[in-house]
Order: C-alpha cells, then sequence, then structure tokens
C-alpha cells in the first residue's frame, strides 16, 4: 500500500509541474494598452500622441496613427511570428511628418515577428528591428 501511495505522489508531482502550452500566452496582452512609437528602427521618433498602435484583439486588427493618417490593419499571430494584412490608411497630408509617416506605414506592412520586454513592444523584419513602442 505504501508503494501505491509513493508513486501516485510521484506522479501527481511530475503532472504539477508541467503547463500546458497556451499559444496566446506569448501575446502579453497587447490589446490593453495605447502604444506610442518611440523608434523607426534605430532612430528615435519623437512624434508623441501623432504615432500610436492599439490591438482589438477581439477582432484580430490593429488600429493607429503614423505621424498623420489613421491606419487600420488585420493581423494573424501565432506566437511570437505576426503578419499585418491589408493594411489602409487614411490620405490626409501632413507638413513635415510624410516621410516619418511613410517609413512607419512600410516597417509595418514588412513586420514579421514581435517581442515585449519591460513593457516595450518590439517588431522585426527578418531579425532586423524595424519599429519600437512603449506601453
Amino acid at each position: 500500500m505504501r508503494i501505491l501511495q509513493l508513486c501516485v505522489l510521484i506522479i501527481c508531482a511530475l503532472f504539477s509541474g508541467c503547463a500546458i502550452v497556451n499559444p496566446q500566452a506569448d501575446h502579453a496582452n497587447l490589446g490593453e494598452t495605447t502604444w506610442t512609437l518611440m523608434a523607426i528602427g534605430s532612430t528615435p521618433a519623437n512624434l508623441g500622441e501623432a504615432a500610436i498602435l492599439k490591438f482589438d484583439e477581439e477582432e484580430e486588427e490593429i488600429s493607429g496613427i503614423a505621424a498623420c493618417n489613421s491606419f487600420t490593419a488585420g493581423y494573424e499571430m501565432i506566437r511570437n511570428a505576426i503578419k499585418f494584412e491589408d493594411l489602409v490608411t487614411t490620405k490626409k497630408y501632413c507638413e513635415g511628418k510624410m516621410d516619418e509617416e511613410n517609413q512607419i506605414i512600410t516597417a509595418l506592412r514588412s513586420v514579421t515577428r514581435y517581442e515585449v520586454k519591460a513593457n516595450m513592444l518590439y517588431f522585426y523584419d527578418k531579425g532586423q528591428l524595424v519599429l519600437t513602442y512603449k506601453r
């Protein structure tokens, strides 16, 4: 009887250390905040509220402002891989902001992976950092 109890105890201990893999767990609650752009590549971006990003995790869509125009897109995410689809923007012209805006939109269209560390959101294209946002 003692051997049976010991075996049950060992089996319970082994299984309690196992975790169920949840692909949603890596998403780091992206949708619970507004992300503010901090850098395009390695160049600091000082656009404040003029360059933001929000995730709607239920609808699997993003929306935001890219220096001047509003944008929206769908996204597909598996673990840390992400792809933005059908990105559309409004078409107004803003003096002095269009270069940064074009860089942001081009970067979003190229994103293949993301990472969240210490309230920072990093987007990568083939291993190269393209955009940095802050929570």
